[in-house]
């Protein structure tokens, strides 16, 4: 069975595969480049990717960080999934059915299919995988993906009945996440080690340096994945990953605007882009004064000059966003019709005037030190709050504190990434509810609610659309966030890899990859 999704995309910060095959690659920090047509062992070929960032664990049921779901999402299926043009289709689901009164959804699944350690995969594991999602002593950052469930039945190993308390226009589209992975019954602690029923096998993780994958002979898609393995190089400064690409070192990596101009036409390197749905914020805890009131929220957006942002950072290869990214044209609002979105600077000043704050006041930006993007938004955003007496102070921290930072709900502000999700219920809900399980700035209005719930229920599109407009504009306007750039991604690929990146996401352009004969 197969269905359109209604936008496009899901998933992101990625990098994505690549590969030399053959006979002998060397190691990243070898001084030789790797041969072409070779690999380590005869007749195998292997990808070696260059990442930003090492894995902080691999729960994919638990850990939101894009360096971590690179790989989960290589080594776990979910009951349905999206192809390289954004069609929902059969996972580990091989068809399903929704009753008339949209409450009650089938899943028939494929059998044969087994987990990395032998275990056959059946209905019981899918019902543990939910209700260990919808377990608040989990921590899932799924768990409001799937609020709508009231009871999970199985009447046979190979079928799985939902029950849901409403209809739930996005259940198929947030079952396709790499955070709604089915994990085996039983599973408690996922977080270092890895069994899935995945086209790749974590085979082993060596902290600061590498993340190898190889190939799951079991797979129930014999034609996949089409290399032997992936090897994941953590390689933190983008200016080694531009020298390690065109030695030959490694086979792909995400690379700048600025470095894709520069590799571009260069000696066995291709450069490879695409519109994502990620897009740059800047968060605002609302729980924590002087951000409790609405009037300051207004006037630091109203200070923030989005389109310098979209210019300086990602030099032109980016559009001004709202909470639904540009190219889900079907869905996003146009970022002209928010008032706040042109900058007043004595309109801002005015605002905190009126809040009790005509001097302005003192406060600190998080983000993470290792995303060049981040640093300069909160740079730029830093000097945009001192027009208006907003003293901001720039907290660089390490990946593994500004994951820990993020979902302590206990910052103040912060510049960050996100993805907006094939599924406005992603952007809205899932982000800004005020039982969102990504809703780390305590945002938190029955109005808004009210509106994404019924968003959620609603099949007809039009009506659907009309909901999604209006809770845009008022999340927009009561600010919790500050929804900056959505920027085009690129890739430096070897030219002996054929290789498509999508905003469907790296695992769909992955397991697809192959080296050129």
């Amino acid at each position: 069975m197969k269905k359109r999704v209604l936008a496009s995309f899901f998933l992101s910060l990625s990098l994505m595969l690549s590969a030399c095959s053959g006979g002998g690659s060397a190691p990243a920090g070898d001084s030789k480049p790797r041969s072409e047509g070779a690999s380590q062992t005869e007749g195998k070929s292997e990808l070696i990717v260059a990442v930003d960032q090492e894995p902080v664990g691999y729960d994919p049921h638990k850990v939101p960080a894009a360096s971590s779901a690179r790989v989960y999402s290589l080594v776990y299926d979910s009951l349905t999934k999206l192809d390289a043009n954004l069609d929902l289709v059969p996972g580990l689901a091989e068809s399903w059915e929704t009753a008339p009164d949209g409450k009650s959804i089938t899943f028939h699944l494929r059998k044969g299919v087994k987990f990395h350690n032998g275990q056959e995969m059946t209905a019981e594991d899918v019902k543990y995988t939910f209700e260990r999602i919808l377990n608040p002593d989990t921590g899932s950052i799924a768990k409001s993906y799937f609020a709508s469930v009231d009871t999970i039945e199985v009447p046979d190993p190979a079928t799985v009945v939902f029950k849901l308390k409403t209809p739930d226009a996005a259940f198929l589209t947030n079952a396709s996440a790499s955070s709604a992975s089915i994990v085996p019954k039983g599973s408690t602690d996922l977080t270092k080690e890895a069994n899935g029923t995945g086209p790749f096998i974590l085979e082993k993780s060596e902290p600061g340096q590498y993340v190898l994958l190889k190939k799951n002979p079991d797979y129930f898609n014999k034609e996949l994945p089409k290399v032997d393995a992936i090897k994941f190089q953590i390689m933190k400064d983008e200016a080694e990953r531009m020298a390690a690409i065109r030695a030959g070192k490694i086979d792909i990596s995400a690379v700048s605007a600025d470095s894709a101009k520069l590799l571009e036409g260069k000696p066995g390197i291709q450069i490879k882009s695409y519109q994502s749905l990620e897009y740059s914020y800047l968060g605002i805890n609302v729980k924590k004064k002087p951000f409790d009131d609405p009037r300051v929220r207004q006037a630091i957006s109203y200070a923030v000059d989005r389109n310098q942002i979209v210019q300086t950072v990602w030099k032109g290869e980016a559009s001004v966003t709202g909470p639904i990214a540009p190219a889900l044209t079907s869905w996003a609002l146009d970022p002209s019709s928010y008032p706040s979105y042109t900058p007043n600077v004595e309109k801002a000043k005015r605002l905190l005037a009126e809040a009790g704050y005509p001097n302005g006041f003192d406060t600190v930006i998080e983000t993470a030190s290792t995303y060049p993007d981040m640093v300069e938004s909160a740079q730029i955003i830093q000097q945009h709050l001192k027009a208006i007496g907003i003293n901001a102070k720039i907290n660089q921290l390490e990946w593994g504190n500004y994951i820990d930072t993020w979902k302590s709900k206990d910052m103040n502000m912060m510049v960050g990434r996100n993805t907006s999700g094939v599924d406005s219920d992603r952007s809205m809900r899932y982000f800004f509810s005020t039982t969102g399980s990504a809703n780390v700035w305590n945002y938190s209005n029955p109005k808004y609610d009210e509106l994404v719930q019924k968003a959620l229920e609603t099949v007809d599109v039009q009506e659907r659309k009309k909901l999604y407009d209006e809770a845009q504009k008022l999340l927009v306007e009561d600010a919790p966030n500050l929804f900056l750039a959505s920027p085009k991604n690129f890739y430096a690929v070897r030219d002996n890899v054929d290789f498509s990146p999508t905003a469907a996401g790296e695992s769909t352009a992955l397991v697809r990859a192959s080296v050129k004969k």
